[in-house]
């Protein structure tokens, strides 16, 4: 049950996965009339437990949801939840009112992990001269020290992020049908469609999905110059919540930023780190396969098919 006021406390929460979607997910679901957004996209409230550290104060959370005016939905998205498992998805539960809803988008590992290397690569939170054999012998490394969850070698966790067997359970148990689960691959296919069986599982008005705008965000490019990268992440930070409430502006601004900054070098998945990102996400895809028919989601990806032999 929620404390502190749960009239201004969330209770729709977008909490994985990193590079699955989120941030279009998240934009897309905003423009619904019943649906109120957080100030800035990812709060991070209970991101702190992942790492075995104290939650804020509560009134710091419903800050971010003081505008919102009677919707039925308060939304946040914050995509690192979801890897913190039990810990986090019980900080959740036992924070939020009881009809809070959680919302997970999955993404084919092996493609997850390689948009997380551009990502943090694209950053500069991992030297750009890294390549990614390079920077997937660091994250096995950690990986198997049971190193990759500590917060300071997030940026490597490009291994760990992908093994969502180890965590969907938990969730299951705490939220049961208020946990829906998507995948990326229907987010991209057909957002609309996606959006629509979303606003079905949270009974509001799907009509309005109809005149949404279903624009690709959040995604991961290489910096030519290390300073004006810098200098186009402080702005961002500094002013997240103005660009929140103006993304038309902030859509010009990216542009702009890709045509100055860009490096138009195209990269692809190397073959033998392709092979090797699948040998050791098969067991957890198994998991994770089985984890989803016991709850009664039969229609998966082919990426999951396959890992129960079927098609």
């Amino acid at each position: 049950m929620a404390t502190g006021g749960p009239e201004l406390l969330p209770n729709l929460i977008i909490a994985g996965v990193s590079k699955g979607g989120t941030t279009s997910l998240f934009r897309y679901l905003a423009q619904h009339p019943d649906i109120c957004p957080s100030t800035i996209k990812e709060v991070r409230y209970f991101e702190p437990v992942r790492y075995g550290e104290p939650l804020g104060p509560i009134e710091s959370y419903a800050r971010h949801f003081g505008h919102c005016t009677g919707q039925r939905y308060r939304m946040e998205a914050t995509p690192s939840y979801f890897g913190g498992g039990r810990p986090v998805a019980t900080a959740m539960h036992d924070s939020l009112d009881d009809d809070a809803r959680v919302l997970v988008c999955l993404r084919e590992p092996v493609q997850r992990c390689w948009s997380w290397y551009q990502f943090v690569r694209g950053r500069g939170r991992i030297p750009k001269a890294m390549g990614f054999e390079t920077y997937l012998d660091a994250c096995e490394e950690l990986h198997s020290a049971g190193l990759d969850g500590r917060r300071e070698n997030q940026p490597y966790s490009g291994l760990l992020g992908g093994c969502y067997d180890e965590w969907l359970q938990a969730w299951q148990e705490l939220f049961g049908e208020r946990l829906h689960v998507l995948f990326f691959d229907d987010l991209v296919a057909d957002p609309r469609s996606a959006v629509v069986a979303t606003l079905r599982w949270l009974a509001v008005d799907e009509r309005a999905a109809a005149d949404f705008r279903y624009t690709v965000e959040n995604r991961s490019v290489q910096y030519r110059s290390r300073p004006v990268l810098e200098a186009a992440l402080f702005l961002n930070r500094r002013a997240e919540q103005f660009f929140a409430r103006h993304g038309g502006l902030k859509r010009v601004l990216r542009s702009a930023y890709h045509v100055v900054n860009r490096d138009p070098a195209t990269e692809v998945l190397p073959p033998a780190a392709r092979d090797r990102l699948a040998a050791f996400y098969a067991p957890h895809n198994a998991g994770l396969a089985a984890a989803l028919r016991s709850a009664g989601i039969g229609d998966v990806p082919d990426w999951l098919a396959r890992s129960t032999g079927q098609k």
